[in-house]
């Protein structure tokens, strides 16, 4: 189907030179003789963009401005103006116009002006449809949910995201605190606008400020230009901040003027008002951290207005069983391996094991069977070494002998990792040390 493009003036013969300009403008020219007709073509037509005089009668083209963004944004709006006006055509920008031409226009002119706007309204319209297409894509995500606590869970969270409230997901790692938080953004009222996520545990205290808020051009040596922090970034949409208790206490103040006021500080900059949902999760025990002065009280009870935790899969034995089939069909489907099924043996020790990785863990487990199953079922042999092992978590390392302490350190990180098979957030929660701290370690052994 072609584009389509509006001409809106109550002078015909304006509009019949618009139409003769664009005439090599391979796009279908709709036309209007007022603003309240104009709508009445939106609505039926849906253009890709409208190009609109500022003195009509009825309705002028500032109202119809207005009136345009309220039904679709992504139209790109172009005003025309005479020399008299331009005053009210830089009100028009101001208010959402892509742009304007001056009278007399030229026909060069007009067509350089659509042609970018169109392939604004495009990419625009292309981000909408891949959104659409992500959020319908993600409403098999709770699917396997089987166990009366987790159903009440979602419910909990679908009414939650219809409000502005801060959210807080507490779980372990691997219990789909991300999946959640995908969830409460696609139930929300801001489910059309963005949705930034930003891991609080991997990225270094002195980048951890400018990644969230942002800085001025010379802040700070290498500061050359403006950067805008992810909270711009989420304006009028949600921000979701992983592993929110890695933030640290100089950063964790200015987290809270955000939910106080409103208000981010760009690094060398002035306050800006943002308007932005915050979800946050952690792995963590903040009121522990509370206790320990690790982590501001007055940020943690801005953070914990609404509360919800996940509980580990091994507490959840129904979620479990279909959690298995749910990702054994996907990775089946995904491999192409049909009438694949699994073993007594190997189903018991599924469903005996403890899953300290959880969900995470289930999925890479039942990935790696579908894999490597040679035949047409999935015996003991298919699954993980670790499944066989009734304790589930015990890590048994050999120390050589004349080992320095550094060494010691640097073998237990490196094979908890191996046996996790890279996963730092089940490496960092077996040994009881952060994030950050992982990645730093390993970074310094690469050096």
């Amino acid at each position: 189907m072609k584009h389509k493009i509006l001409l809106v003036d109550d002078e015909k013969s304006i509009l019949d030179a618009l139409s003769r300009a664009l005439s090599g403008v391979d796009c279908k020219i709709l036309t209007a003789l007022d603003g309240l007709n104009a709508l009445q073509v939106i609505r039926k037509t849906s253009p890709e963009i409208v190009i609109t005089d500022l003195r009509m009668p009825k309705m002028n083209g500032i109202q119809l401005l207005e009136k345009i963004k309220e039904i679709n944004d992504s139209i790109q709006i172009i005003v025309i103006t005479g020399h008299g006006t331009i005053e009210d055509a830089v009100n028009a920008m101001k208010k959402g116009a892509y742009d304007f031409i001056t009278k007399p226009f030229k026909k060069q002119q007009i067509v350089a002006v659509v042609q970018r706007a169109m392939e604004k309204a495009l990419l625009l319209q292309e981000n909408i449809n891949l959104k659409q297409k992500l959020k319908k894509s993600r409403k098999n995500d709770f699917e396997w949910v089987k166990s009366r606590e987790f159903k009440e869970l979602l419910e909990r969270s679908a009414q939650a995201a219809k409000s502005d409230a801060t959210i807080l997901i507490l779980g372990g790692a691997g219990t789909g605190k991300g999946v959640l938080a995908n969830y409460i953004y696609d139930n929300s009222t801001r489910s059309e606008e963005a949705l930034i996520k930003i891991n609080c545990a991997t990225i270094p205290d002195d980048l951890l400020e400018a990644e969230l808020f942002g800085y001025k051009e010379g802040a700070f040596s290498g500061a050359v230009q403006d950067r805008i922090g992810k909270f711009q970034e989420a304006h009028k949409g949600t921000i979701f901040l992983d592993e929110i208790a890695e933030i640290p206490p100089a950063i964790q103040s200015k987290l809270l003027s955000v939910l106080q006021d409103g208000e981010i500080n760009p690094i060398g900059g002035r306050a800006e008002k943002v308007d932005v949902r915050i979800v946050a999760a952690t792995r963590k025990n903040l009121r522990v951290l509370v206790e320990e002065g690790k982590f501001r009280e007055d940020l943690f009870y801005r953070l914990n207005v609404i509360p919800i935790t996940i509980s580990p899969l091994r507490d959840r034995p129904e979620d479990l069983t279909s959690l298995f089939s749910f990702f054994l069909q996907k990775y089946c489907k995904k491999n192409k391996r049909e009438n694949l099924t699994v073993s007594a043996d190997a189903l018991g020790l599924i469903e005996d094991y403890k899953w300290p990785g959880n969900i995470r863990e289930l999925e890479n487990a039942v990935e790696r069977a579908v894999i490597l199953c040679r035949g047409h079922q999935i015996t003991p042999e298919d699954l993980p070494p670790e499944l066989s092992n009734s304790s589930g978590s015990s890590l048994l390392l050999n120390f050589g002998r004349g080992m320095t302490m550094n060494e010691i350190e640097k073998f237990v990180i490196e094979s908890t990792l191996k046996r996790f098979n890279g996963d730092k957030n089940r490496t960092a929660e077996t040994l009881g040390i952060s994030m950050r701290t992982v990645y730093r370690k390993l970074d310094g052994y690469a050096k």
